[in-house]
């Protein structure tokens, strides 16, 4: 069902900021057995998007009620939430340019089917040509602004589905659609993400899900030249769940035995 404010719709005004200049974000969920997997943390990290881009007046009780109403008769699907600052009045960056409150803009498709291969042996990978660049101001969030994104999918093949994306200084901070952990003596690493990248939803659901299974989660600067210190290392996001990686560029990883509990632990709490 595709929902615009609350109302049956696959249409926007021209005028909405969202469209205009990309004054917005987004989420997404995965819904299993009718039951939208880590909505709060999502919530919370739309609220603080909200708040950092200064778009007032979202309602989470009336954008909850939608998001019921978006779920009826659907089972297992994708629920993609985004809320603009709304409809603009006149031309202009001007925030205060716009027509009443935020747009809500739910809509909600059938789950991909990726290949198991991709979550039990694993994929190849390599860095992407393109570098994101440093803004601390809109880092962490889930804006809509992602063209950086967008241009490195053209490097993406049948060969190389996900690619690892870096900062200006070759620090590596995630993958196209996906943040990215690695793997040394039983112990987690996972980039920083301080002035560029998105910081996950999925990511800190994992982390959460470690540290429970008495595991070690640090955080570090990870450099690209790097990768050869870690033993094994895999991608997750909200949708895909858990990508292992078999080899970044010429540096190959053996099968992970951590990795493959840790894809239990995440089966059994969806289920």
């Amino acid at each position: 069902m595709n929902l615009v404010n609350g109302k049956p719709s696959s249409s926007i005004s021209i005028f909405d900021r969202g469209f205009l200049y990309g004054d917005s974000i987004f989420e997404t969920i995965l819904v299993i057995n009718k039951i939208p997997h880590n909505l709060r943390s999502h919530l919370n990290r739309l609220k603080k998007g909200c708040k950092v881009l200064k778009i007032a007046n979202l309602d989470l009780s009336v954008l909850c009620k939608q998001i019921d109403k978006a779920l009826v008769g659907e089972k297992n699907c994708i629920l993609n939430i985004n809320v603009t600052r709304g409809t603009a009045i006149r031309r202009g960056y001007n925030i205060d340019n716009v027509k009443n409150k935020p747009n809500i803009i739910i809509t909600t498709s059938k789950v991909p089917k990726y290949p198991k291969e991709y979550t039990d042996n694993g994929i190849k990978t390599k860095f992407s040509k393109k570098n994101l660049t440093e803004n601390e101001n809109l880092s962490k969030i889930k804006h809509s602004n992602r063209l950086e994104q967008v241009l490195a999918t053209s490097e993406l093949s049948k060969n190389f589905p996900e690619l690892i994306l870096c900062d200006t200084h070759n620090n590596i901070i995630e993958g196209i659609s996906s943040n990215i952990f690695f793997i040394k003596d039983r112990k987690f690493y996972t980039p920083i993400i301080e002035r560029s990248g998105v910081e996950g939803v999925m990511k800190a659901f994992l982390i959460t899900l470690l540290k429970k299974n008495n595991y070690d989660v640090i955080k570090k600067y990870i450099n690209k030249k790097d990768i050869n210190n870690y033993d094994a290392a895999f991608f997750c996001n909200s949708v895909r769940l858990i990508w292992n990686i078999k080899s970044i560029s010429s540096t190959k990883y053996k099968k992970n035995n951590l990795i493959k509990e840790l894809i239990k632990i995440v089966n059994n709490e969806l289920s």
